[in-house]
Parts: structure tokens; sequence; C-alpha cells
């Protein structure tokens, strides 16, 4: 960790009003900018953080607090001489990305909240969590003493969201030699011994077949609200995943959905989190920072992530088919696929965010691009008679982009795809038509599936909207 730190009081605004209040002193004083960070890891898209700060104080040599002055929208000046800051941020947000106060509940994104100096982003960060109770329970991957935080630089603490609880459930496994936590906080939790051994079953076939893993340890943070959410966000050595209002996590589609966002999140260890696009190499909050390769990030995570609940004996062959038939319907019935390649849709996330926008406009990253990793994974299993897939592509992957966090380009990502695959071209028309294209996929589909045993139809319902169905192929 820096010699030079960051000290950071929090604590919650004394009504009991959703607002956070920050102290912090800087170990330099000014003048200097103060950023806060314009977007957040795992959405792609410009957050807009600032609108949540409510005021933004720095301490003179004469002990006045003086508001401070932006310089842009997510900046302000520190005045010289002053190395001390205060501020509050609205904090009734709840989802898996969001910063969020509730009675008995502190849930910190500090990526939403915390401040950094922008030409000093090795500095280390202490948070001190002020004023909660001594018997209450923290969850975090960060490191800790008592309730104070320990973060190594500003790309660490951004990455590191914590929550502090009057009840936490809270159970450990070991899987591929790595440590891993189970958090939860809300009125109803899942089965737990169901809950963690299909964590276990997912985590220990994922990290074989990516032959290591990228820490010693890794935290699943859950919380399930009593309010309507559903969402999972990937970081360095956890994630934190929302369903709620919490009675939805004692249902069969509930607990599903959350295995499956589970594994889809636990497979961001490896892809984004180290084989991430170069444009993502390190992180620039300050500002946009498109990639065309959402695709990758996101497209080949959400089919791996349901793959890995199939390999690990999670879900069976049905179940599978189950998911990849709700992914088609989607894939089928946005005509935005045929308009925009999913390359540009996923440049065009920071343009629009993750809404639809404009109809017919764009696609899916994840949809459209977890369709084109499942062309991929056939292609390369049918161009190597089974010996790779494209997994063994992301291993590769990650031995030789993820593991020294080299910046990967589109020519890298197909280059490797090509030579898992045994030739130099043997994936460029799925590239040419699928990936930077917009041509139809369901020709494709539909052979891809017949050729690992299983039969793709769709029909079109009253209203124009395709339906889709996926079986086993009958002997």
């Amino acid at each position: 960790m820096s010699d030079q730190r960051v000290c950071i009081t929090l604590k919650r605004d004394n009504s009991g009003a959703p607002i956070l209040h920050a102290d912090a002193v800087f170990p330099q004083n000014g003048p200097f900018e103060l950023q806060l960070p314009t977007w957040r890891p795992g959405r792609y898209e410009l957050g807009q953080f600032a609108q949540y700060i409510l005021r933004m104080e720095g301490l003179t040599d004469e002990g006045v607090w003086k508001s401070l002055q932006k310089t842009d929208l997510h900046r302000w000046q520190m005045e010289a001489d002053m190395s001390r800051v205060r501020w509050s941020f609205q904090a009734d947000m709840l989802n898996a990305g969001s910063t969020c106060i509730e009675p008995g509940l502190l849930y910190v994104n500090p990526v939403n909240c915390i401040l950094y100096q922008p030409d000093n982003v090795g500095w280390g960060y202490d948070l001190i969590l002020a004023d909660i109770p001594e018997d209450w329970t923290l969850a975090s991957a960060l490191p800790r003493t008592n309730m104070t935080l320990h973060a190594r630089d500003m790309q660490h603490l951004m990455d590191a969201p914590f929550m502090v609880a009057e009840s936490l459930w809270h159970a450990q496994y070991e899987a591929g030699g790595v440590d891993f936590h189970i958090w939860a906080y809300g009125k109803n939790t899942p089965n737990q011994a169901q809950f963690i051994a299909d964590h276990q079953r997912f985590s220990a076939s994922q990290i074989a077949h990516f032959k290591s893993f990228p820490a010693a340890f890794y935290h699943f943070l859950y919380l399930f609200p009593e309010r309507e959410t559903r969402h999972g966000v990937e970081h360095e050595d956890s994630t934190v995943i929302t369903l709620g209002p919490s009675s939805k996590c004692l249902t069969q589609e509930g607990y599903d959905e959350l295995i499956g966002i589970a594994s889809h999140e636990l497979y961001h260890a490896w892809n984004v989190k180290r084989i991430r696009p170069a444009e993502w190499t390190p992180y620039d909050f300050s500002q946009a920072c498109p990639s065309p390769l959402g695709y990758v990030a996101e497209g080949v995570t959400t089919y791996m992530g349901d793959l890995f609940l199939y390999e690990s004996g999670c879900i069976d062959l049905n179940g599978w088919c189950r998911k990849m038939e709700q992914l088609l319907m989607r894939h089928v019935n946005n005509p935005g696929r045929l308009n925009m390649s999913v390359a540009a849709s996923s440049y065009d996330t920071w343009l629009d965010g993750y809404k639809l926008g404009a109809p017919g406009r764009k696609g899916s990253i994840y949809v459209e691009g977890a369709v084109l990793a499942f062309l991929c994974d056939v292609r390369i299993m049918q161009q190597t008679n089974g010996e790779a897939s494209l997994q063994t592509a992301m291993q590769l992957l990650w031995e030789q982009f993820g593991k020294d966090r080299i910046g990967l380009t589109a020519a890298d990502y197909w280059s490797v795809l090509n030579e898992v695959a045994g030739g130099q071209d043997a994936l460029n028309d799925l590239r040419e038509k699928h990936a930077d294209g917009c041509d139809d996929t369901w020709e494709a589909l539909v052979s891809s599936m017949e050729w690992q045993g299983l039969q793709l139809t769709q029909s079109q319902e009253d209203g124009g909207v395709i339906r889709v169905q996926l079986v086993p192929k009958v002997a």
C-alpha cells in the first residue's frame, strides 16, 4: 500500500435520512482538483453520479468550511493550503451498483460517491465507518481493521464495494484452492445448503477450465431487500447481486435467476476484470470510454455463465435449453440487431445507455454477444473435432492478456479464436457477418444447434411476437 494515504470518515445522517456524509483528509495541500467518477465498472454508460452530491466543502486555513467551485461537471477545485474536504451524498437507490442506506443496512459502492485526486491515483485509502455499531457485520473484499477498510490505491477502492448490516448470513466454501465467501442481507435467503453446493459446483468448474484463479479469495455479496430489484455487478475480487422483494429468492424461478447471475458474475473475475478491452485498461473514470468489445465483455460472459451451470451439474440439458430459448426470444424479437452490429452497439452503450432507445436502432451486447459466442463455440468445436472450444480460447486469452492485464483489441481476440480453431481465417466470416455486420443469424443458429443434437424452431404468435423452441432431437 502507498505511504501516502487519503483518510475518509463515513457517517450516516443523524436524522435517519438516506444521506451519507464523507469527511476526507488528503496527504497534500491544494491547489488541486478532485474528481468524482463519471461511471462505474460493470456498467458501460455515464452514471452522472455528481447529481447525487448535496454539498461539497473544503476547510480553509482559518478553519472555515467553504463551498468548492466546480471545474467540470464531476470535478471540484481544492484551494491553496486546503487538504480537508467534506461532502454529502444522497443514498436512497438500491441496485447492485448503487450506494444505499436503509434501517439496519449501509451499502456503499465507492465509485458512486468517493472522490480521488487524478494526478495521484496511487495514493492509498482508509475508509473509517465511524457510526456503525460494534455488533454489526461487515462484508467486503477489502482488508480491514475493525471498522476501517483499506485500499492499496484508487483503482482498488473504486472496484471494492462493501455492506455492513445489523444481520448478515455468512457461509464459506473452497473450490480450486480458493476461499469463497457468501454474504446475504435480507428478511429471506435461499435454501442455504443448496445455495452453497451450487456455488461450489460452478466455481470449481470455472476454475478447472481456466486452470487458475486471479485471487486467493472471492466474495459474493447478496442483497435481498423488500423493494423490486434484480441486478448483478462484477468487481475485482467480489460481486454484488440484488433480488427483491426477498421472497423471490424462495421461489424456483428466483433461485434459478440468482444462480445464473452468480455464475455470470464469477466468470467476470477472468473476463473483464482481467481479460479487458484496451479502452478500459486501466479504468479512466473521468470520461466515457467506449469500446467495440462489449460483445466479448458481456456476450461471452452471458453465454459462458449459463454453460457452466450445465457443465457443473447445477442445471440439466433441459434447463440449459430453457435459458437459451429465453435468450433467443430476446434476440429474434429485436429488429435492432439487423440495423446496427453488436460491435457498434457495444460502442454506443456510452451514448444512450442500456435503454432500448430508438425502436429498432441497436442490439444488446448481452444477447447478441451471447448468440455470437455460441456460434463461435460451435465453429471451434467443429474445426477441431471437439478437441477445443471457445473456452479453450478464453483460457488462452487469460494466459496471454489477463494475467498481465494487457489491454485486448478486437484483432487480438479474433486472432486467438482463429488460432484455437486451427486456421488464420476459421472464424472470419462470423466476425464479418455477426460482430461487425448485421447479417441474420437464424440459419447459422439452426445448423449449429443441429450439430449439437438439438432442434431449434420458431413460430409467430398473434401480435407478431416470435416464439422459439429448443429441444433435443429425437433419435
